[in-house]
């Protein structure tokens, strides 16, 4: 009898060493097979479930290998910078953080999926139990979803050193209630703003959406809305991702590589013009993003109808919080204006850092300034007219220098930390009280 059971658990321990370990070390396979349960209790067909599951896989692999690409491009010139002016450079951008994060965790990339699980179904659980817990809104901005859960889950690990379990749960339960919070706080100002359409903003800017919408009254008049001020056509252009970034970046970079010199670019490229690696650089910039975003727009519309599907039928009196340019129609004007002021915030904070001799640099980029301040602008014109969303937007691109500054020192990354105003206010904090108790660090 003991024979048998020894046999017994030495094929399921070889079945989890070659089968559900590498499964599990994989998050195309993890996100894919999430996807396959959430379309099954849909009781989807199974033309639909081979659909689903594959585009899922397919999508993950495409961010990995975009985010691998822009690792192998930018790391070499923050290495470069830091050398020659023994400084560490920091890039504020969701994707370069992913890069980051997916260097850090190495095998350990695979924990996302399970922690991007647990937190749906601590804001599921909370919205369950909204009589006590007055949290009604369910997030549901799937790329986003992914981004901050493969950040927190690097965070708790950096800081506890945790095995899979603890570090998945603890992940989990932090980042479902932070989705669960910060949707329900934008709720009531994002009904006004769309008129009770019935959704409300679930990104990464909940503090300062909420922040825009209970101190613009106080500084200027809802009356005098910047959307009666008529912009030229061609700013529409920035609106663009593929025009918008590799100008951005080339803006960004252009002065970064000149003081590097010559020589080191020449190092770094490989090549003999220097001065088109910098045009390469900002361009390259914008194409790896796209092939992130084509990546993540194909896992995330299979993953958020499964999650969205099962939501449904368990909450159907639900809000349903989604990505803030879904604002974007109703005020367009205040998106380009935010968008072109917390860009001047954000040159006054790096200005301010090198006048400082800062031993980190905060290096901007094009996702905090558009999908996060100019968000929050919408809510600053429509609460207080164009002198808050002027205001606001200016503290919000001093908020994602200083407050980056502040989170960057303490993650544990190389190279790139998220840069959105939550991630530039709220998570700092919360890290403060991670390495308080932290028995690592």
């Amino acid at each position: 009898m003991v024979y048998w059971i020894k046999e017994l658990m030495e094929i399921f321990s070889d079945i989890f060493d070659k089968i559900i370990n590498p499964i599990f070390a994989q998050p195309s396979f993890i996100l894919g097979v999430v996807t396959l349960v959430g379309l099954i209790a849909l009781k989807k067909p199974f033309a639909e479930l081979i659909k689903g599951t594959t585009k899922t896989i397919i999508g993950v692999l495409l961010l990995q290998n975009g985010s691998g690409l822009m690792v192998s491009m930018f790391r070499p010139i923050i290495f470069g910078f830091t050398e020659r002016f023994q400084i560490a450079g920091v890039i504020i951008d969701p994707y370069i953080t992913l890069s980051a994060v997916t260097d850090a965790l190495g095998e350990k990339l695979g924990w996302v999926g399970f922690t991007m699980l647990i937190g749906f179904g601590v804001n599921i659980l909370l919205v369950v139990f909204r009589k006590y817990t007055h949290l009604h809104s369910l997030f549901l901005t799937g790329h986003v979803m992914f981004l901050q859960s493969a950040l927190i889950t690097w965070i708790v690990y950096y800081y506890f050193g945790s095995d899979m379990g603890a570090t998945v749960i603890i992940a989990g339960i932090l980042i479902g209630l932070y989705w669960s919070i910060g949707a329900q706080m934008n709720a009531k100002p994002t009904q006004i703003i769309n008129k009770g359409v019935g959704f409300t903003v679930a990104h990464q800017q909940h503090l300062m959406n909420w922040f825009a919408w209970k101190v613009s009254p106080f500084l200027g008049n809802p009356e005098k809305s910047i959307e009666k001020i008529k912009f030229p056509a061609w700013l529409d252009e920035f609106k663009k991702v593929e025009v918008s970034v590799p100008m951005v970046m080339f803006i960004i970079f252009t002065p970064l590589l000149v003081m590097l010199g010559s020589e080191s670019i020449q190092e770094l490229s490989g090549m003999e013009s220097w001065i088109l690696y910098i045009p390469l650089v900002a361009i390259s910039f914008g194409a790896y993003m796209m092939i992130m975003n084509l990546g993540i727009g194909m896992f995330v519309s299979e993953l958020s109808e499964a999650f969205k599907g099962v939501s449904q039928k368990i909450l159907p009196d639900a809000v349903i919080g989604v990505d803030g340019m879904a604002l974007a129609p109703y005020a367009p004007n205040a998106v380009i204006a935010g968008f072109l002021v917390c860009a001047l915030g954000q040159l006054s904070g790096v200005v301010i850092l090198v006048i400082m001799n800062s031993p980190i640099l905060i290096i901007p980029s094009f996702i905090p300034v558009f999908f996060d301040a100019a968000i929050t602008a919408v809510f600053a014109d429509t609460f207080g007219g164009w002198k808050a969303l002027v205001v606001i937007s200016f503290l919000v691109g001093l908020i994602h220098i200083f407050g980056s500054l502040w989170a960057a020192g303490n993650s544990g990354l190389v190279g790139g930390w998220m840069g959105n105003s939550d991630w530039a206010t709220i998570w700092p904090l919360i890290m403060e009280g991670m390495k308080l108790i932290s028995p690592i660090r």
